[in-house]
């Protein structure tokens, strides 16, 4: 998407206008119906002058309006000043200025590239020019950059590549639990994952990459994936290790033939494991950063407080229920948390109400999912969860909005989505309603199977106690 189709886009939907200030000159954005009266864009005007001395806070820009300006790291452009009309929050104001950042990160990366702001991509681009042995593990691995796949590919890789009898990688994943796959021996369930993870995860640091496994280690090895290896080598990434690497044979000489191999190895999968840890950094830091603004949202309305980590917590145990693979149940982590990020723009008198809503106010509140759609459509990894955001309001009978899809036209994730967060929405106190009982729910979901809900994924989520809490 062009930046400048992106910027007014966002001060569309999000009924703002939006003030660039670039070399060239200054530009306005957005509808005209939400352009402050008093603003002046003169560059001698006391808005403009008053806006550039006031970096990241909310000021009154002149009468019934406030504004934040801020500047972005995207080239050409100097400042941005996002104005709106009162009736909302000083704290909405500084969630868009959130939102317009996350949407601009990409035209920030591709600035980095070129600059000395961003080294570790560049750095990154020569050491691979220069290492041309890596040619063949760029095309391994060069492309995943989700843990299991990544690591899936590596113990595939290696055990080619090694003539291993058993392959090991155990990683920390970004929501704080233990990961691992391997190739020659099984992998133990969680409690004993756990225990390998603290008996084998002593091994080396970055500054003894590679280190013969010793007898006790063997033990440990044996023990914990029922293989007695004959020698083997252990490898860690990071300076507190994110990820671990056992390579086993059943020879006693076979690490000693390979050690320098061994050790070209691992230097060469620094490169690859640190970039996989950024990406996980970075998406972890996203979905951080997208739950504060949603907090901050969820805070204007006391009846909703948890409401988005809950509908995650659901919709992921369904999720999981249907077979999702990792990356679909990432998409779904993320529309879950963000689902209501559209209300953004809601007014008090709505958001607040402790009656139920009249028709015009729902006409308001059902234009939320497309809203949505607009704000996090545009940040990085999020694209495929705005489409779940747009249509977890559609309905299995073609009743729902916003584009009143009918069965399996509704995407899968956005057909468990509806059921985790209606399930919490019966469940949690409203102004206007006490919750309901976890028993009446169920039979709500199961009375409107079919009609309101996949007539599949009702009976899954009950069967596997989905709405039970952890």
């Amino acid at each position: 998407m062009k930046l400048a189709d992106l910027l007014n886009d966002f001060a569309e939907s999000t009924r703002t206008q939006l003030i660039v200030l670039t070399k060239a000159g200054i530009e306005r954005l957005g509808s005209r119906k939400d352009y402050c009266p008093e603003f002046n864009t003169s560059p001698d005007g006391p808005c403009l002058e008053m806006l550039t001395k006031s970096h990241d806070r909310v000021i009154e820009c002149g009468p019934g309006c406030e504004a934040l300006s801020f500047h972005p790291d995207v080239p050409g452009l100097m400042q941005i000043i996002i104005c709106h009309k009162k009736g909302q929050t000083a704290d909405n104001l500084l969630i868009l200025s959130r939102l317009l950042k996350l949407q601009l990160a990409p035209y920030v990366e591709l600035a980095g590239a070129t600059s000395v702001k961003n080294p570790l991509n560049t750095n990154l681009r020569l050491e691979l020019s220069e290492l041309l042995s890596l040619r063949e593990m760029e095309n391994r691995l060069g492309a995943a950059l989700e843990p299991t796949a990544f690591f899936g590919e590596l113990i595939s890789y290696i055990g080619e590549l090694f003539e291993t009898d058993a392959t090991v990688a155990l990683w920390h994943r970004a929501d704080g639990d233990l990961g691992a796959c391997a190739e020659g021996v099984k992998i133990p369930g969680r409690s004993g994952l756990k225990r390998v993870f603290d008996n084998l995860g002593k091994l080396p640091t970055r500054h003894t990459p590679v280190k013969p496994m010793q007898n006790k280690h063997y033990l440990r090895f044996e023990a914990g994936f029922e293989f007695k290896p004959g020698s083997g080598v252990g490898m860690s990434f990071g300076e507190v290790p994110f990820a671990y690497l056992f390579l086993a044979w059943k020879r006693p000489e076979a690490v000693e033939e390979r050690i320098e191999r061994l050790e070209n190895l691992h230097s060469q999968l620094i490169i690859f494991v640190d970039r996989l840890n950024r990406h996980s950094l970075i998406e972890s830091s996203y979905l951080a950063t997208v739950r504060t603004m949603i907090n901050a949202l969820e805070a204007r309305d006391t009846y909703h407080r948890g409401h988005s980590d809950r509908v995650m917590r659901y919709a992921v145990r369904l999720g999981r229920a249907r077979g999702l693979k990792p990356e679909e149940l990432a998409t779904l982590s993320f529309a879950a948390v963000l689902h209501d990020i559209g209300k953004i723009g809601l007014a008090e008198e709505i958001i607040g109400k402790d009656t139920p809503l009249d028709e015009a106010e729902w006409v308001i509140v059902r234009r939320h999912p497309i809203v949505g759609e607009a704000l996090v459509g545009s940040i990085p990894y999020l694209e495929e969860a705005a489409v779940v955001i747009r249509h977890h309001h559609e309905r299995w009978d073609g009743e729902g909005y916003p584009n009143r899809l009918t069965g399996e036209e509704i995407p899968l994730l956005a057909r468990i989505l509806a059921i985790a967060e209606s399930y919490d929405a019966m469940t949690s106190e409203r102004p206007y309603r006490h919750p309901l009982t976890t028993e009446r729910a169920l039979l709500e979901l199961e009375g409107n199977a079919g009609e309101q809900f996949d007539p599949e994924l009702v009976p899954l989520f009950i069967e596997n106690h989905g709405y039970e809490e952890p």
